[in-house]
């Protein structure tokens, strides 16, 4: 499955468009409330609520997820570096809102070796994911080699590799069993460096999948 990443309300229209079955709502780009956003979406398409630090303060982004939560969000992605009070907060609000969790692990400059990357993984179902999301910067093959190797391992996740050199793995991340794999609304509308448009990864699974 595709999920498409929204970084502006004029985005909404055009992921719905898109046919998009799941979308991503970044509070922190879109700035605006879920109050206004959770409206606009068909019933039938499923949401994830996303509120990266930098924008709000803490607190903040705390009832910004809780409020998506409570209108009926299918996941909730909180940061692996978030603390253990506001955790316990948000995994409490998931679980009242009936919201699978999703905990992330972002790291924009590099990919750990291997074994590090087990152990993020593995204190990301330890602080309560029921999916771990894996994302970090591609600078050479080993590190795309390392990364894909996740999915071998029990477990739900989504594993990407960040930046142009990242690209092959949002492509095969759904044929190795990631759970969805992540898309812009188009070009301009990139929410994380190599993100494909939601355009030209429909394009290259149709190839596959009629070759």
């Amino acid at each position: 499955m595709i999920c498409v990443s929204v970084a502006h309300i004029s985005g909404l229209d055009q992921a719905i468009k898109s046919g998009a079955g799941l979308i991503e709502l970044r509070l922190d780009l879109i700035r605006e409330p879920p109050s206004k956003l959770f409206p606009l979406l068909p019933k039938a398409v499923e949401t994830i609520v996303t509120c990266r630090p930098g924008v709000y303060r803490d607190s903040e982004r705390v009832e910004l997820l809780k409020a998506g939560m409570k209108l009926g969000a299918t996941y909730v992605d909180i940061e692996i570096e978030t603390s253990a009070e506001d955790m316990e907060l948000l995994n409490s609000a998931a679980e009242q809102a009936g919201t699978s969790v999703i905990i992330s692990y972002h790291n924009f400059k590099r990919t750990v070796d291997r074994e590090d990357l087990e152990s993020v993984m593995i204190a990301c179902y330890e602080k309560g994911g029921e999916i771990a999301k894996i994302a970090t910067r591609v600078n050479a093959p080993e590190d795309i080699r390392n990364l894909l190797s996740l999915y071998d391992l029990p477990g739900k996740k989504v594993i990407l590799g960040m930046g142009p050199k990242g690209r092959i793995t949002r492509v095969m991340g759904p044929y190795l069993g990631a759970e969805f794999t992540f898309a812009s609304t188009g070009a301009g509308g990139e929410t994380a460096p190599g993100q494909l448009t939601v355009k030209q990864l429909n394009e290259l699974y149709k190839v596959i999948d009629e070759s």
